[in-house]
């Protein structure tokens, strides 16, 4: 009887779910044709609000949730204005962003490296260390000159982060406009150039740098790109940028003053470089900019006489320039322009060393012209001859690299040119001078250069010739290649100079009376044929 009523049971339920199904389409598709359109409307609003009005407490979105959402469109998502990262800050002042190498020296047409590109920069920005991006290069030890410079650089995004900086190569001028175009992140531009397509990596920022009047291009229409650029164009380029054009008269007058040995006034970017390498206070009229704040005193010349704008001026073997100071017979006023007090002038205290007594250094002249030099000047004062001799560069044949033969040996059968070079013998007695640059190569020196150095109370190793005789020469062999030089050379000390009594003479040659001091003055007319025809010799200033 059981069995018989779960049997009856179950066929009722099947019965009941069979009408159930059949009954759902039509449910269906009443409930669709019976939600109004405002009702889905707020149903759809509400599920995209749903993350902003969701309790703090509430659990999170669960995956299922999560799915639901994804495939959700892609605008309807909330949009976040979009933010413009700030370019770093330039100085306002007008500070010194190059220097020059440690002989004086500024390279102007060697190409321009990208660590003295970022060098360049972090010297004009506001505030070069704020930056905090990364920085992960694995070339830039931080015991090297520039680490500081590029790390700031790269953690500022005005250099892409990566394993690799290279910073000895040098900057193509695409790299430098997109280093400097970072700086002006909100310009817009169009290359121009024919060998700068659009889809060029740089197009836009040398688009940009054009825009803004920073680069020119060739007069064959290219800006070659890939090229390096000088570090005279480089200046050219930043001066620009920071609206720096320059003080014509001041440049002119520290250019003329050997700022740089290699740059001269009729270098075509003379005062650019001035403009670059001068700290200073600008006053800006239209186009003309006057400099005010130079400080002449902390800036560094090439020692010597300098002709500028028709005064004469005088740099000592520190670099610094003379002022409100007498230089012998000169008198240096406030802006370093000298005047001429007398004609006649004798270094005082010039000690006598001979080359013969007790020595027999019979070709040794120049050596031991050099060491009296060096005492009067106060160097070298402990230095015994013979050491002094002994220790001289050598050559075998090529004095411009070392004394050739020996001080003590005459070559009788004149094949050998035994004597050293200016350069040569210079380099080598300034090691005596304990870091200071004493002695200078004076070849080509005019008897106006050699006057002043005199007058302003400097010495002068001069060339000349054995008895002051007219020189005569012979042919010699210097490494394999035939010269003729002069034979009968011989070297002394000038040190003095009158107009009516000639130059006054130092010779270490006292052949004729030895174990005494010979030191006379030479006529004029006889030394300077001698000087002229030769103009060989070094001063120690």
């Amino acid at each position: 009887m059981k069995q018989r009523w779960r049997r009856l049971l179950a066929l009722g339920l099947t019965l009941c779910l069979a009408l159930s199904i059949l009954a759902m389409p039509a449910q269906a598709a009443q409930l669709e044709t019976e939600v109004p359109a405002d009702q889905v409307q707020a149903e759809e609003t509400l599920v995209l609000t749903e993350e902003e009005t969701q309790p703090a407490d509430e659990p999170e979105t669960t995956e299922a949730e999560d799915e639901d959402l994804a495939i959700l469109p892609e605008e309807a998502e909330p949009v976040l204005p979009a933010q413009t990262k700030q370019a770093p800050a330039l100085l306002t002042s007008h500070v010194r962003y190059m220097e020059g190498f440690p002989e004086g020296t500024f390279q102007p047409d060697k190409q321009l490296t990208r660590a003295q590109a970022a060098q360049m920069v972090y010297r004009l920005l506001a505030a070069p260390d704020s930056g905090t991006g990364p920085c992960s290069y694995a070339d830039v030890p931080a015991s090297q000159w520039y680490a500081k410079a590029v790390t700031a650089l790269c953690r500022l995004g005005l250099f892409d982060d990566g394993s690799q900086f290279r910073p000895e190569d040098i900057i193509t001028r695409a790299e430098f406009v997109d280093l400097l175009v970072r700086l002006k992140p909100d310009v817009q531009g169009q290359a121009v150039f024919s060998d700068v397509p659009t889809w060029h990596w740089a197009a836009r920022q040398i688009g940009a740098a054009v825009q803004l009047g920073w680069i020119n291009g060739y007069p064959d229409g290219t800006f070659k790109p890939d090229k390096g650029l000088s570090r005279a164009e480089a200046c050219t380029i930043i001066n620009r940028m920071t609206g720096r054009t320059g003080d014509t008269a001041q440049a002119t007058k520290i250019i003329g003053l050997g700022l740089y040995s290699d740059v001269t006034l009729d270098y075509w970017a003379a005062v650019t470089i001035a403009e670059a390498s001068v700290s200073h206070t600008p006053q800006v009229s239209g186009t003309v900019e006057l400099w005010y704040g130079v400080d002449l005193s902390l800036l560094t010349f090439t020692s010597g006489f300098h002709d500028v704008g028709n005064q004469l001026f005088y740099v000592d073997r520190y670099g610094k320039l003379a002022m409100n100071k007498m230089v012998g017979v000169y008198s240096a006023g406030a802006s370093g322009a000298l005047t001429l007090t007398s004609w006649s002038y004798r270094m005082p205290n010039v000690p006598y060393i001979s080359q013969i007594d007790n020595i027999y250094a019979w070709v040794g002249c120049e050596a031991v012209s050099t060491l009296m030099g060096l005492q009067a000047k106060g160097y070298a004062l402990n230095t015994p001859l013979k050491v002094f001799l002994d220790y001289l560069p050598r050559s075998a044949s090529d004095p411009e690299k070392g004394f050739v033969g020996s001080p003590y040996v005459p070559d009788t059968t004149k094949k050998t040119r035994t004597t050293i070079y200016p350069a040569k013998l210079a380099e080598y007695a300034n090691s005596y001078c304990g870091g200071d640059i004493v002695c200078q190569d004076f070849r080509g020196a005019s008897v106006t250069d050699l006057q002043r150095e005199l007058l302003a109370g400097n010495c002068v190793v001069a060339y000349m010739t054995l008895w002051w005789k007219a020189p005569f020469y012979r042919n010699y062999v210097i490494e394999g290649q035939v010269q003729s030089l002069v034979s009968n050379n011989h070297a002394v000390l000038v040190c003095g100079y009158d107009p009516d009594k000639g130059y006054f003479i130092s010779d270490p040659y006292n052949y004729y009376n030895r174990g005494e001091i010979h030191q006379y003055w030479e006529n004029a007319q006889t030394f300077e044929s001698i000087w002229n025809e030769r103009k060989v010799g070094m001063v120690l200033r």
